[in-house]
């Protein structure tokens, strides 16, 4: 899944990906069940985001990094 569009702007479920983990730590698994999206989905865009510097992980889990927020609106 590629958290980015051709114009750059987030995808819609990086999104809700993100949006899900915007006040807490949740694991890859929390939120597949959360959005709804397939688990391997979420495991890849979360590893995008991170080395993107958008999510922050603590103990496999993982949580919205402030710098995303630029990218939700």
């Amino acid at each position: 899944m590629a958290c980015f569009t051709d114009s750059g702007h987030l995808s819609e479920s990086a999104k809700k990906l993100l949006q899900s983990i915007e006040k807490d730590f949740l694991s890859a698994q929390e939120i597949s069940q959360k959005t709804g999206l397939p688990l391997f989905k979420i495991r890849s865009s979360l590893r995008e985001l991170e080395d993107m510097e958008l999510v922050i992980k603590e103990d496999n889990r993982y949580k919205m990094a402030s710098k995303a927020l630029e990218y939700l609106h």
